[in-house]
């Protein structure tokens, strides 16, 4: 079954209502800490519920931020292909450290931290332009 659709597009719908609550609060900053948090914790959980592949989740995800900013043209072609490429390596990277260590909170937090890191480099870049 491709319950890993739904878990995506749920996830997707989820996080986007999270963030733009938390972005009228705190800005800028919650690229860096509550953002790369809700959408790892959407993400994963939302496969965990539905028995869905964490990493094709994590790709549907990916492939719904791409479409919102192709679509959206904000930022166009590169960074919708950098959201696929970017969350797609986030679910390898939870599924990865969920397995090795036996602790799916553990994946979570691998992802989060790699998406945190992800969205500074990203940020430092902008602002160097």
């Amino acid at each position: 079954m491709m319950n890993w659709i739904v878990a995506g597009l749920l996830a997707s719908a989820a996080a986007f209502a999270a963030n733009r609550f938390v972005y009228r609060v705190w800005r800028d900053v919650v690229l860096l800490g509550p953002v790369p948090l809700l959408e790892e914790v959407a993400k994963t959980m939302a496969a965990q519920m539905l028995g869905a592949s964490i990493l094709y989740t994590h790709v549907v995800f990916g492939l719904t931020e791409a479409i919102l900013d192709w679509r959206g043209r904000r930022r166009g072609l590169p960074a919708a292909v950098s959201a696929l490429l970017a969350h797609s390596i986030f679910g390898l990277l939870t599924v990865a450290v969920a397995r090795s260590t036996g602790n799916l909170g553990a994946g979570i937090v691998a992802a989060f931290l790699g998406h945190a890191v992800w969205n500074a480099v990203m940020l430092f870049r902008s602002v160097k332009r």
